[in-house]
């Protein structure tokens, strides 16, 4: 089965905006999570993309 190279692309996530909430502006670092069934995943900015694709392969095996 040929390996398709998995390509990694910046991202931000922005929260849904709910009109009866107070916008709040904060500044912290960039921060994305992934959610399985018995899993919980947060990659940081600045985590090298090696680590990013290592964790993704992982994943996909299962």
């Amino acid at each position: 089965m040929p390996k398709k190279p998995l390509t990694i692309v910046p991202v931000t996530l922005h929260p849904e905006s709910d009109a009866s909430l107070p916008i709040v502006s904060a500044h912290t670092s960039g921060l994305c999570t992934v959610k399985l069934a018995n899993a919980e995943i947060t990659f940081h900015n600045g985590v090298e993309e090696r680590i990013i694709q290592t964790i993704m392969r992982e994943l996909i095996k299962r």
